[in-house]
């Protein structure tokens, strides 16, 4: 599972700090100057598998809204998140739930888009992050910033330019003062929703601090029309024109894109995120992801909300891949279950400009790995990648080690209390219960 899609068998792995030390492949000896073995005889270490799109607070709404309409969807969900009126402690519980959730599904780096709260936003982006520091996952916080709503998601709590522009640099410090298992992404939330004004900022401040870019990108048929009717042309034509294009941009979903479209993003060295459960559940649409990896185009994968789609799983991300361009067209744009994991892990890294670090297992690379101990339905072992990619729903996944440190031990989640999380999730269920009664009066 390197970088040269090898699969080593019978081998062992040493683990030195936070880094892969060194790999012996077949019967060669590690020697004994170890402080701690670990058996895997019988199992399956994988790289840490990548959601590169999500959204975290989204957990909390797990279940609520199944419309008829992205449209409808987000009107429902933007309405339930201001009425539920999120502190800082329920935004900690909840991300720490999410990715708690994550881990169990071998999930290893999560990038989370967040929105700030409308009241003390900062305190909301620390408790973002410390929810990744307090679980142990590698977490990128992309803050979102928005200042005009022509797609009807929502009037922005902030439309002036300058106060984006200071509150997003404040948040970029404070993120950047986690640590290095917490980075930051400027995360402008659509090209439609955002002046041209607030886009060229969200770049100047992306290169200002070093840091990547992430949007969304033609999710639904409908944003790519406002796309067309505010700029009097295609969206990605709009953003290059206006030099927002550029290798440190990652985009979620890139469904409604012609070919030319597509041709230029790769010519600008743009990553795309695949969602496939959300968009699935969504009504939105299929990205032409075999156009975007017969192209060149860096693909990951994105778990997206749980009130969008299914669950915190990139397996199950893998999984869609697959089959759903199978139902549409023709083998010539079928993913193949090795792209899928590739896309769940080298993809991933790539999108979120870290794969220097992870994405796959080599020597010198971030010890960020998942221990499975293969259930029945990964039985027998004929073509392990298929599997993986088809047949494993998370349930063989036992231990996950981030940094070198394991974050879950033969199922049990090491870094927090998982009971005293789930126990004040469960405490919320009346409160989103009357927030939904709430919303429905209010339509």
């Amino acid at each position: 599972m390197n970088s040269r899609k090898e699969i080593l068998q019978n081998s062992d792995l040493l683990i030195e700090e936070d880094r892969i030390q060194r790999l012996f492949p077949g019967t060669a000896d590690s020697g004994s100057d170890v402080d701690h073995v670990i058996d895997c005889q019988g199992k399956i270490i994988l790289p840490g598998l990548i959601s590169a799109h999500t959204h975290l607070t989204g957990m909390f709404q797990r279940g609520l809204w199944d419309e008829t309409s992205f449209e409808a969807w987000s009107q429902k969900s933007a309405a339930t998140e201001k009425f539920f009126n999120l502190s800082p402690d329920d935004i900690h519980s909840i991300h720490s739930a999410a990715c708690i959730e994550l881990i169990r599904h071998g999930v290893t780096t999560v990038l989370n888009m967040f929105t700030m709260p409308s009241k003390e936003p900062l305190k909301g982006v620390n408790a973002a992050c410390q929810a990744f520091l307090d679980t142990g996952i590698r977490g990128t916080l992309a803050f979102s910033l928005k200042d005009q709503s022509p797609d009807d998601t929502g009037i922005p709590t902030i439309q002036n330019l300058e106060s984006w522009v200071s509150l997003a640099k404040e948040a970029c410090t404070q993120v950047k003062s986690f640590g290095p298992g917490v980075t930051v992404a400027v995360a402008p939330s659509a090209p439609q929703r955002c002046s041209d004004g607030l886009l060229i900022a969200c770049r100047e401040i992306a290169e200002e601090f070093k840091v990547g870019i992430h949007t969304h990108l033609a999710e639904t048929r409908r944003h790519a029309e406002v796309g067309r009717e505010l700029y009097g042309q295609p969206i990605v034509h709009h953003l290059e024109r206006i030099g927002f294009l550029s290798s440190a941009l990652s985009v979620a979903h890139a469904i409604w894109l012609s070919e030319e479209e597509i041709d230029t993003l790769q010519r600008h060295d743009v990553k795309i995120v695949h969602n496939p459960s959300s968009n699935m559940k969504l009504g939105s649409g299929v990205a032409r992801v075999k156009k975007m990896l017969n192209d060149g185009l860096a693909v990951g994968l994105g778990a997206d909300s749980v009130n969008a789609g299914t669950i915190y799983s990139i397996f199950e991300q893998m999984k869609l891949s697959v089959l759903l361009p199978r139902s549409l067209w023709a083998s010539d744009d079928w993913v193949l279950p090795a792209e899928a994991f590739a896309m769940g892990t080298d993809g991933g890294s790539r999108a979120l400009l870290l794969d220097s670090l992870i994405g796959s297992i080599e020597q010198g690379k971030k010890a960020d790995l998942v221990i499975l101990k293969p259930s029945i339905s990964l039985m027998p072992n004929n073509q392990i990648v298929d599997e993986l990619v088809l047949c494993e729903n998370g349930s063989s996944v036992e231990s996950v080690f981030i940094d070198g440190r394991p974050v879950m031990l033969e199922k049990r989640i090491t870094t927090t209390e998982e009971e005293a999380v789930r126990a004040k999730i469960a405490s919320m269920e009346p409160r989103i219960a009357r927030v939904k009664a709430e919303v429905l009066q209010n339509p």
